[in-house]
């Protein structure tokens, strides 16, 4: 190992750093209803969801970050609380099933976190404020929010052949409120879906069972996290104990409006030889406009945070969904059933001004340099990673100095995208007798992964990849200039450096391109194996009419990929939000298998 210092022993973290938590949650729903008449019924109800969570956490001395100790206790709290009324009617007129619906929605909510650190401590191993070394640090943040809706809908059907669905909606967000106005916070989004059953008026192939094709159209609005029309201040760290206020870094937009999503899906669900071998394929069209957007600006501004409107984004896709019974038989019985879906989201239009925008990043220490950049420019795809490696010439080969290192270059450089090409979901319920089995398997092919556990492990010298040590060093493959800048003579490098020095340098967490995975897998998500015990006797807790089930269950049981050292589905956490396309030095996943019981009475 090239370790040097900057990991914890995994005993040490598992045994004495601890993070605890103690999570509370109560949700329920009451609601009532009403037949009016034949046709006509009202309805209301009202939730209620609450989670409290208290979180402690303990870093004791000699940690690597916290040198002497630090301790932390936070408080989180979240209520959702949500009331509805629908009134229904419904009405035939001859071959015409029709039914219309109008109905409100209030929606509220109301988050906030506590939390308070002592940031280094008097006495090993005593985690109480009183120890603290350090004037004890505060943060607290509450955020409120509220919906209000008003939406209707209109269904009708003629004959069991045509259907038709129309509906409109109009939300008010607070979020999109200022103080002295509510001009932007009302939108409204309608949509529209018509449908065909072809095989109820068309004298089809007697081998098409069922065919139906349908078609819709579709917006939908979308308000923003609250705070981003009005500055606020926002808590800092505390002064010689003092608590402070500062500026909250983005510069709020009182003009902010929704964002609006069209969207137009084709779509046809066609079944042969009596349901056997079924197909369900739909295409969809969409734009976004009005995108709300943290747009970057320079830090000399004394904000590094703009919200906008702007920019345009439009995704394509297809999903197919196809079914097929092998076996059906009295005895044994096998189908399958596959997914397919793939995406491409491309950049339409960027607010005025800009040529590029960072919509997210990925970091590590809080430092600038070891950053993961996701940005998008006109043309470009929702996902593309930018990062930074080492210095190539005009054929793409690595450029190694007089000494044999690589040389660094720090202009930012597309590393990839997250997105995969497309996912496959294969599921297979086999049953014979009493026995049944039953498994899934999800196939995701392409896009790329950048791994900080391979940045930083590879460093120390502790994964796989750096178990090659030649005593006579190793030579870096690439090319040195053996003439000059304006015009290079290139020739294999033979200088070797030390296998430390190598390692150091080529998986460095400061450039990132030499840390992708590509992100593709074939996992089996899950797997059950049971036994249904039927008895024909008329007492007994198996009496006739009764059955008891027994089963072997699995999830997470095995995955296919190119990264050897942990689970391919990852996600990092920045700030507040969940990243993708970045694995921090995550923990292991969970398998988990376990027996299922089912009595049926």
């Amino acid at each position: 190992s090239f370790n040097y210092t900057f990991f914890d022993n995994p005993y040490f973290i598992l045994f004495e750093n601890q993070n605890a938590f103690d999570r509370n949650r109560f949700f329920g729903i009451l609601s009532a209803s009403y037949q009016i008449n034949d046709e006509l019924s009202v309805q209301a109800s009202a939730g209620n969801d609450f989670m409290g969570e208290s979180r402690r956490y303990i870093r004791h001395f000699s940690t690597n970050r916290f040198t002497n100790g630090a301790y932390a206790e936070q408080q989180l709290r979240f209520r959702e609380r949500n009331v509805n009324f629908l009134i229904n009617y419904k009405k035939q007129f001859g071959r015409i099933n029709s039914s219309f619906s109008v109905g409100g929605n209030r929606m509220g909510q109301i988050g906030w976190s506590e939390q308070r650190e002592a940031i280094g401590l008097n006495t090993p191993g005593v985690f109480d404020f009183s120890n603290s070394a350090s004037p004890i640090q505060e943060f607290f943040v509450e955020s409120q929010k509220q919906i209000n809706s008003i939406y209707a809908l209109a269904q009708l059907s003629y004959n069991d052949i045509l259907f038709l669905e129309v509906t409109g909606r109009n939300d008010w967000s607070s979020a999109l409120a200022t103080p002295t106005s509510t001009e932007n916070t009302s939108f409204y989004y309608p949509s529209l879906a018509l449908s065909y059953v072809m095989s109820q008026h068309l004298n089809l192939p007697e081998s098409i069972s069922f065919l139906k094709t349908r078609v819709s159209w579709a917006q939908v609005g979308n308000d923003t996290d609250p705070y981003q029309t009005q500055g606020t201040f926002v808590q800092g760290v505390p002064v010689d104990g003092n608590t402070t206020f500062t500026s909250q870094g983005i510069i709020a937009n009182s003009a902010l409006k929704p964002e609006r999503t069209t969207a137009l899906e084709l779509g046809a669900d066609i079944r042969f030889l009596d349901d056997r071998v079924r197909f369900d394929v739909s295409y969809y069209d969409a734009i976004t406009e009005n995108q709300i957007i943290s747009f970057a600006i320079p830090q000399s501004s004394g904000f590094s945070e703009e919200v906008v409107n702007g920019g345009a984004v439009r995704s394509r896709g297809v999903e197919v969904l196809a079914g097929l019974d092998l076996v059906r038989s009295a005895n044994f019985n096998w189908n399958s059933t596959v997914n397919f879906s793939t995406n491409n989201s491309i950049v339409q239009d960027l607010p005025d001004g800009s040529g590029n925008i960072t919509l997210a990043y990925s970091r590590v220490y809080d430092n600038q340099n070891q950053t993961v950049w996701f940005q998008v420019e006109e043309g470009g795809r929702i996902g593309d990673m930018y990062g930074t490696g080492y210095l190539k010439n005009e054929n793409g080969e690595f450029v190694i100095s007089d000494d044999g290192r690589f040389i660094a270059d720090n202009s930012l450089q597309k590393l990839g995208n997250y997105n995969p090409d497309f996912i496959i979901g294969l599921s297979n319920n086999i049953s014979y007798k009493n026995w049944n089995l039953g498994f899934l398997f999800d196939w995701r092919q392409g896009g790329i992964l950048v791994s900080r556990t391979l940045s930083l492990a590879g460093v120390g010298g502790q994964l796989i990849e750096t178990l090659d040590r030649p005593e006579e060093g190793i030579v870096a493959d690439g090319q040195v200039n053996i003439g000059t800048d304006s015009e290079p003579v290139w020739q294999d490098n033979t200088v070797a450096v030390s296998p430390e020095s190598y390692y150091r340098q080529f998986y460095d967490r400061n450039h990132e391109e030499n840390n992708v995975y590509d992100a593709s897998y074939i996992k089996l998500r899950s797997f059950s194996l049971g036994y249904n015990f039927v008895s024909n006797k008329n007492n007994g807790v198996l009496k006739k009419g009764r059955s008891l089930s027994v089963a072997l269950i699995g999830r997470n049981i095995f995955a296919w990929s190119e990264i050897p050292h942990f689970d391919p589905e990852q996600l990092a956490v920045q700030g507040n939000q969940f990243v993708n396309g970045v694995e921090d030095m995550s923990y292991p996943s969970a398998r988990s298998i376990g027996i299922k019981l089912g009595l049926s009475l």
